[in-house]
This record gives structure tokens, sequence and C-alpha cells, in this order.
């Protein structure tokens, strides 16, 4: 893993807030976190590449200028897109507080955000974790920088919306991983051109709609092989494919091994 990591030691269990890491994640295209049930809230920027979270039911595609916010107690799964990786900087932080601070902010049931304009108080992380600043001080200022940041997206949250067209192609897309949705049929659901519904797409959400498909198939393909003892010909089945071949392939290219062995890895 490539990272440049700051942790901090264990608080007392009843302090309410602290950041238990802090860090810069460099591009890697092995790069991948995976929690079952987390005990750290994380929220982290996207500073270049590309990268895959899995959040509120579905993976979504994170890219430069992006942040995500992970609550404590759900599951996190993301990693680094194996052609573009993406760089980030990040805290994990831990505390009744945060989930507190999240809810007075009105951010609950939130995880992504533009994070246009942010970049300046993520990188003061970055300088203030490769300083000599001695422990207790940065744990101060750094809880200071969260609650700043969580203020930002807050304003952020109720000033920057997806357009309606957008969030009907990418909701058409979300209700459809059961098949694979040519450009053509989507651009009829909002009755555009094709290019039209292509330049749209990319531009509000950073990714073609073929590849935010295919983003969502390999999440959905590795949820299964994880998590259930469905056969691999059936999960191609379920994602609209007919060549479990070509599916297998397709697999080890953008995951880095073969259905059955990352299934292997997971048991």
């Amino acid at each position: 893993m490539n990272e440049y990591l700051k942790p901090f030691a264990c608080a007392h269990k009843n302090t309410p807030f602290y950041i238990s890491l802090a860090g810069v994640t460099y591009p890697s295209p092995t790069y991948h976190i995976t929690r079952t049930k987390a005990d750290t809230f994380v929220i982290e920027y996207v500073t270049d590449g590309v990268g895959y979270v899995f959040a509120d039911g579905k993976m979504n595609c994170v890219g430069k200028d992006m942040v995500y916010l992970l609550v404590a107690g759900e599951k996190h799964d993301y990693y680094a897109d194996s052609e573009n990786p993406f760089q980030k900087i990040f805290l994990n932080l831990s505390g009744d507080f945060c989930k507190q601070l999240v809810l007075a902010y009105g951010l609950s049931g939130k995880y992504f955000f533009d994070g246009n304009g942010l970049k300046p108080t993520f990188e003061k992380i970055a300088d203030i974790i490769s300083s000599d600043m001695p422990d207790s001080d940065m744990q101060a200022v750094l809880q200071g920088i969260f609650v700043e940041i969580i203020s930002k997206l807050s304003v952020a949250v109720s000033e920057n919306k997806h357009s309606d067209e957008a969030l009907k192609l990418k909701n058409y897309l979300d209700s459809n991983i059961s098949r694979i949705v040519s450009t053509a049929e989507l651009a009829k659901t909002i009755f555009r051109s094709q290019d039209y519904c292509q330049k749209l797409f990319s531009r509000e959400f950073g990714i073609t709609p073929y590849a935010y498909q295919l983003v969502c198939k390999m999440q959905t393909a590795k949820s299964l092989l994880a998590d259930t003892d469905i056969s691999v010909g059936e999960i191609v089945e379920k994602l609209g494919y007919t060549d479990i071949h070509y599916f297998s392939n397709l697999f080890q290219k953008k995951c880095g091994c073969r259905p059955t062995e990352y299934r292997k890895s997971r048991r």
C-alpha cells in the first residue's frame, strides 16, 4: 500500500471526538480498503485520479476534487482504478461527536460531495501531519479542520445540485444493473441526442455512462463473489453478460484477478 500515514495514540474510551489516523494515499493500482463494520468515520479528498467507493448500497465513482464521507457502523469498501489510481488526503475519526456533527450539519445519509474549493483545506492536513508539531497540538488542529470541512460541505450540499436530467440518467443505470444499457437507450430517457447524453453525464459525474455501468457491475460481482455461493456463471447472467470467458477477462482487467481467485481471497 502506498501511503504516508500519521497514526495517533488511542484516546480514552470516553473521549467524544478524536483523530485516529491521518494521511496521504499515493497512486497505487492495487489499493483496496475493506472494513466489514467500520468503527471509524472516514473523510477523504481526491486530489487526482479515479477511485470507486461502495456506499448507500451501490458503487460510486470518485474523481479529482471530490470528497466522500463514510460513517462508523457501516461497511467501508473503496479501491483505486487500476489504470488511473486516485491520490487522496484523508482523516479517520472516532467518537460519538462525529455522528452528532454529521447530523447537526444536515449531512446524514449523504456520502459524496463536490470538493471544489476545499483543496487548500485538505492540503493543510498534509502539511500538518508532515510537520514536527507535537501530537497533542496536531490532534487539536486537525479536529478544528474537520469541523471546518463539515461546515463547508453543508453549505455545498445546499448550493450545489446535479441537474434533473443527469440524475435521471444515473437512476436509470442504477435501476438496470442486470442489463447492458446502450447510449441510445439511455438518451431516450431524457429525449436528447446520444452526444448530449454522453457529455452531460461525463460533465456532472466525471465518468462516461459506459464506464459507470462497468464500475457498478464489477462491484456487484465482487459483493456476490465475496458474500454468496452463487456460481460465476449465474453472476454473469445477473449482470447482463452472456459469455463467461469474456466476463472473466474483463473482471481480471478491472480488478486484477479472475473471479474465482477473488472469491478464494475473500473467504
